[in-house]
């Protein structure tokens, strides 16, 4: 019998032993900081009208749009998603661009319980290091320059 509780303790500590060995330890990736810019040629800050997105949120997917963000920053792009939820209080569409390779335009449109309208929305590109999100600051909608790190997680 004494025999029996040693091997079986053995037999114990040989599978807690395997158990424990076979986790590994994964380290989180670092954040490639050398990615390149894609939106070099655009200010850091950027205003926007909320008119433009209306007509935009309107579109059909594979419609081809374009949405002129500034005198400088005009976003041409296919409709590849259409949302609508909540009887059309919240809608999302999203483009992809086709004259700055990679980036994604995402704008949402919620309807407040008061009947006006406010927008969320992101430009980013997985293969850049620079994007955009669309603050509000003073009742004003501004696309406003992030690194890619900061927004995303990947």
């Amino acid at each position: 019998m004494k025999h029996l509780k040693q091997g079986i303790l053995c037999l114990l500590l040989i599978c807690v032993y395997s158990i424990v060995s076979a986790q590994k330890i994964t380290l989180p990736k670092e954040p490639d900081h050398k990615r390149p810019k894609l939106f070099v040629d655009i200010p850091d800050r950027v205003p926007v009208a909320a008119s433009v997105f209306l007509p935009l949120l309107n579109l059909k997917s594979g419609q081809p749009a374009s949405i002129s963000l500034s005198d400088k920053f005009t976003f041409d792009g296919t409709v590849v998603s259409v949302a609508s939820k909540y009887n059309g209080a919240i809608k999302s569409i999203v483009l992809k661009s086709t004259n700055r390779a990679g980036a994604n335009l995402s704008i949402s449109q919620t309807t407040n319980p008061d009947g006006s309208l406010s927008y969320q929305g992101r430009i980013v590109s997985f293969q850049h290091g620079d994007c955009f999100e669309l603050k509000t600051e003073n009742g004003q909608y501004i696309l406003v320059k992030r690194n890619f790190e900061d927004m995303v997680n990947d």
